[in-house]
């Protein structure tokens, strides 16, 4: 994401014809310095000797303080947030750089593809991180104030998995669809005998990129197979481990 993004901002401007992005500089470096503090925040866990130990998708009830104390997963919350709340910035940045600040001329369907897939990307950027940064809140105040969004009678582990995944699905879509525009651009302007091959793909890529982002905003089909029904109705919480089944 961080090489991408960097590529976005140097080269989005140069294809649009505008001078700078839309923003003031500082609210870029703000995006920056705060992604990278979050990716410190994060590795520093390591050298203390507690990383976080619930997974990358820090399932509750796993992930809430009764059943893994250590600090590790408060790391986790708080970098993720930091390093998320700068992307936003940047996707907000992205936006409306490519929104307002193209050339006389330079309508939405002249674009570059790489321009599209950016566009496109920041805004499932701002689906997706917005949904992680309100998921990350109400799992520290259930880790540091013993709220009970996500355990407890009143709540559910699910809402976890819903939440999350409507980030984790996307995130897959905001790594690969800049790549996709970059390898469009390329093809497109060095090998001019690929001409009407390209055409043919220029209509394949946005039919692809739309259903991408229309995917994109799903999730239901990435989470394990899990529910209340199936695996948090006999749940252990004395060992924190499922009931062994043959």
């Amino acid at each position: 994401m961080p090489i991408l993004i960097g590529l976005m901002n140097v080269v989005v401007p140069l294809q649009i014809g505008a001078k700078d992005l839309a923003f003031p500089p500082i609210l870029n470096s703000l995006s920056f310095w705060l992604f990278f503090s979050g990716a410190i925040l994060f590795n520093l866990s390591f050298f203390f000797g507690t990383p976080p130990n619930a997974g990358w998708t820090a399932y509750a009830p796993l992930s809430i303080s009764q059943f893994t104390p250590d600090v590790g997963n408060s790391f986790y919350i708080f970098s993720i947030q930091l390093s998320g709340i700068g992307t936003l910035l940047t996707a907000i940045n992205m936006i409306v750089t490519i929104l307002r600040l193209r050339a006389p001329g330079m309508k939405m369907f002249r674009m570059p593809l790489f321009t599209w897939s950016t566009f496109v990307t920041s805004v499932l950027i701002l689906i997706a991180f917005s949904t992680l940064s309100v998921a990350l809140y109400l799992l520290m105040f259930d880790r540091m104030f013993g709220t009970s969004f996500f355990t407890g009678s009143e709540g559910d582990p699910v809402y976890w998995q819903h939440l999350f995944w409507i980030f984790g699905h996307p995130e897959v879509y905001i790594l690969a669809l800049p790549a996709f525009g970059i390898f469009s651009d390329v093809i497109s302007t060095f090998r001019k005998d690929y001409f009407w091959i390209f055409i043919h793909g220029v209509i394949h890529y946005f039919n692809r990129l739309f259903r991408f982002y229309g995917m994109g905003a799903s999730h239901v089909h990435s989470w394990f197979r899990t529910n209340g029904e199936y695996i948090f109705r006999d749940y252990d919480h004395a060992n924190c481990c499922p009931p062994h089944r043959n």
